[in-house]
């Protein structure tokens, strides 16, 4: 079997909006995306949150809001082609958001 296996601590990270940082793991043969997404406290997502194509979230740690929905550490939230939300933390947290499909647009 083949693996390939990058350490987070070896992946630049980039901000996607004040206060919301990422790391964009290198992209799999098959075509899926992973990102590790950090929200420091009282960050929101800049403008909806739209997935034409699925996108899996899992809550490494602190609590995810969606909308009047809290997450906490050790959430699986399935979001189907067409989903949206406008992702947020009062407290902060780190999610581990997958697109089984990549990103319909380059992050």
């Amino acid at each position: 079997m083949r693996f390939d296996i990058v350490h987070r601590n070896d992946v630049p990270g980039f901000d996607i909006a004040p206060g919301i940082r990422a790391v964009r793991f290198p992209d799999g043969p098959d075509g899926v995306t992973v990102l590790q997404v950090t929200f420091s406290p009282g960050a929101q997502w800049p403008g909806v949150d739209r997935h034409p194509r699925a996108e899996i979230v899992f809550v490494q740690d602190g609590e995810l809001l969606d909308g009047t929905t809290a997450h906490p550490a050790g959430t699986y939230i399935y979001g189907h082609p067409g989903s949206q939300h406008r992702p947020a933390s009062d407290k902060g947290c780190t999610v581990l958001a997958i697109y089984p499909d990549g990103l319909p647009a380059p992050v």
